[in-house]
């Protein structure tokens, strides 16, 4: 079996769903129902609900609140609206496990 990168784009993904299928369907029809579902998840995302990944966590879009920055070119305090960003939070199940495979100091500097 191939090697799968850490970050995995949605060619990436398709290839290993085909690879896993041995390539019994269509290629186009596995990439089809693909973008379904990724869309599918936008359209949760974005309605306010979360996904749950069983044993892995929660996906969720959160809005951000509002914050203060300093503009250079208008030289003042300005406010800059606050942004949606996507949250992933673990299981409980799999956060006591890394966290109990965790090395602190190993981790961390001493000094």
């Amino acid at each position: 079996m191939s090697n799968i990168p850490t970050s995995i784009s949605k060619r990436v993904f398709w290839r290993y769903v085909n690879q896993k299928i041995n390539r019994l369907v269509n290629y186009l029809h596995v990439a089809s129902v693909m973008a379904i579902l990724f869309e599918e998840m936008l359209i949760d995302l974005r309605g306010g609900k979360k996904i749950n990944i069983y044993n892995l966590g929660i996906l969720s879009l959160q809005k951000m609140p509002s914050r203060k920055y300093h503009n250079v070119k208008f030289r003042q305090v300005m406010y800059a609206e606050g942004k949606h960003i996507l949250r992933f939070t673990l299981a409980p199940v799999f956060h006591k496990k890394l966290r109990s495979l965790l090395d602190v100091d190993k981790t961390l500097d001493g000094g």
